[in-house]
């Protein structure tokens, strides 16, 4: 009986375990980025960029990769490497899946140190050179009248 109550209670922890793993990337969101980023991603117009229908972008353009994990709230953020590749990989699901390149392939902990080692000294330049390589919007064609 004392056999099955503790296997009961591993399981039980165990569960508890993974639950709590799968929520990380959301708490450290919170935690980490919401104060200026917002609840929603979507920033604080004129200071804090959008992460909204957006961050996917930069993964689709030379440079882009590397920023989201030099950008300062990344490359300082006190997580670590595999806490931030988390983080980031569920950004960019959750906020920007329709921007994604075709062959996405998710942030590691190694990539994320590697990328991590290296500083950004200029932020706002680096920025508008990748942001200026993304792709043209799609014109919305206008509706016809009936």
């Amino acid at each position: 009986m004392r056999l099955l109550f503790l296997c009961l209670i591993l399981q039980v922890s165990n569960s508890l375990a993974q639950t709590a793993d799968s929520v990380a990337p959301q708490q450290h969101y919170m935690l980490h980025c919401q104060g200026c980023h917002q609840a929603d991603g979507s920033g604080l117009p004129g200071s804090v960029p959008s992460m909204r229908n957006l961050v996917g972008k930069f993964l689709a353009v030379p440079g882009g990769r590397e920023y989201l994990v030099q950008v300062p709230g990344s490359s300082l953020s006190p997580l670590n490497d595999a806490e931030l590749a988390e983080l980031l990989n569920w950004l960019l699901l959750s906020m920007s899946a329709q921007n994604l390149p075709p062959d996405f392939q998710a942030y590691s902990e190694s990539e994320v140190k590697l990328l991590r080692s290296e500083t950004m000294l200029d932020l706002l330049t680096t920025r508008a050179a990748i942001v200026s390589r993304f792709p043209p919007e799609p014109e919305s064609s206008p509706e016809s009248s009936p």
